[in-house]
């Protein structure tokens, strides 16, 4: 538990969950002169956005890379005082390994598409037609649609794009940021995070994804709002006509109150929270996830140089362990040029879809020693962790986005958050946490 209790009687807000929509909601509350409180139940706030460390190096537990065009993000990592300087950008971008091991790279800069060799020249036409019409248009026009082909790959076949094109390209890139290689999100959703990518390279903090979670959470205490951590929130209690929440259960036994009460977890905890008090919300939200595992490794040598992700553009599996999709050696990128290790390596197995990480430590070495047989991986290479997201977010096939719960629920102070009330990305869960926070403040007097 960290920080100090809230008065009694006399708490504007109390928000559920410390993930960045919770957080996000917390500090547009404190930098607005309410009187607000985070309860997280894990030891640190973040989420799916968490950092742990290993030998003084960052070592994100899900979620690897940001878009730097994110709007309301970018918004928010302003406001807390982020420097630009420890956004690192993946200036080297994505180098794409197919089944023969050869590697191709898609460079950062707004053409990199017409340069990409990777590609038949007609679908690198293509491409840069279709990112010329979304890069300029707003988040919100791009997502107000998503309804006009039953699915992204039914879309790009419909925009002309070859086989070789989404299965060599659209699906090992698009698969691990959808976490979902079917390819099954609305176009909207897809056009975009693709409008994202051109816009700009995605980033990581120089300590990490958590890096956000951690400033964010300093504001929110310098603001005047308390955090408590380890603090897992058991139920919420209603008055005799379910039209207000009364109290808020934690785990310790505690039930705490306030004026109004911001729910930001994940989709199947919402539904435990919501039982018998608003079932219109329950019915409305995601049920379909979308899931990955992440296994990370200290390395005693660098196992390659610069500042790029390594994509796994060969559908085939090394025996009968997870198909690995994404390899990158962060440390790259948030230490660049430092001489000693360890050099940690991130790869990620998308599992959506039935799959498992069992064996995926192993699936890991064995590619490695296909894609660089010269790279002694057993005796440089330590695993440190698996670390799953059995719903890392839901997948946001045609019509679900439409058809999500909004912020208000039928209880008049009660509010929802998270990318279950948006889109499944790091913008949406801050862009509902800031649009959850001006909802509060409105409220009050």
């Amino acid at each position: 538990m960290s920080d100090t209790e809230p008065r009694p009687g006399g708490l504007d807000c109390i928000v559920v969950g410390g993930g960045l929509a919770g957080l996000a909601c917390a500090y547009g509350l404190a930098v607005a002169g309410r009187s607000v409180t985070v309860l997280e139940a894990d030891e640190a706030p973040g989420g799916r956005a968490r950092t742990v460390w290993h030998r003084g190096r960052p070592v994100d537990r899900g979620f690897q890379t940001l878009f730097r065009a994110y709007p309301r993000t970018r918004r928010l990592l302003k406001d807390i005082g982020l420097p630009r300087r420890d956004l690192r950008p993946v200036a080297g971008g994505a180098v794409f390994i197919d089944g023969e091991g050869t590697a191709r790279r898609l460079g950062t800069s707004k053409v990199a598409g017409l340069a990409f060799d990777g590609l038949p020249r007609p679908d690198r036409l293509r491409l840069a037609a279709l990112g010329a019409r979304v890069v300029g248009r707003s988040v919100e026009s791009l997502l107000a649609e998503d309804d006009d082909a039953p699915s992204t790959e039914a879309y790009l076949r419909a925009e002309g794009f070859s086989d070789a094109a989404i299965d060599g390209f659209f699906r090992p890139l698009f698969g691990v940021i959808l976490l979902d290689r079917d390819l099954s999100a609305d176009p909207g959703y897809f056009r975009f995070l693709l409008a994202m990518l051109a816009r700009g390279p995605s980033v990581i903090p120089s300590d990490g994804l958590g890096m956000v979670a951690e400033w964010t959470s300093a504001a929110i205490r310098q603001a005047g709002g308390t955090i408590q951590l380890g603090t897992p929130v058991e139920g919420l209690d209603v008055d005799a006509d379910a039209r207000r929440i009364t109290g808020v259960r934690t785990g310790d036994g505690r039930v705490l109150s306030a004026r109004h009460v911001v729910l930001a977890v994940e989709a199947p905890a919402a539904a435990r929270l919501l039982a018998g008090i608003d079932d219109d919300v329950i019915a409305r939200l995601p049920t379909r996830a979308a899931s990955s595992a992440t296994a990370a490794f200290a390395l005693r040598r660098p196992l390659y140089t610069g500042r790029s992700i390594v994509l796994n553009a060969d559908g085939r599996r090394d025996g009968d362990g997870p198909h690995v999709d994404l390899v990158c050696q962060t440390t790259n990128i948030t230490r660049p040029g430092a001489p000693d290790g360890p050099h940690i390596l991130l790869a990620q197995t998308v599992t959506t879809g039935g799959g498992t990480s069992d064996g995926l430590v192993e699936a890991v070495g064995a590619l490695v020693r296909r894609w660089a047989p010269g790279y002694d991986w057993d005796g440089l290479a330590e695993p440190i962790g698996v670390h799953e997201h059995a719903f890392a977010q839901y997948r946001p096939g045609v019509g679900v986005r439409r058809g999500l719960p909004g912020p208000r629920t039928r209880v008049g102070n009660l509010i929802m958050a998270g990318d279950l009330t948006t889109h499944p990305s790091i913008e949406g869960a801050v862009s509902s946490g800031a649009r959850a926070a001006e909802i509060v403040d409105a409220l009050m007097p």
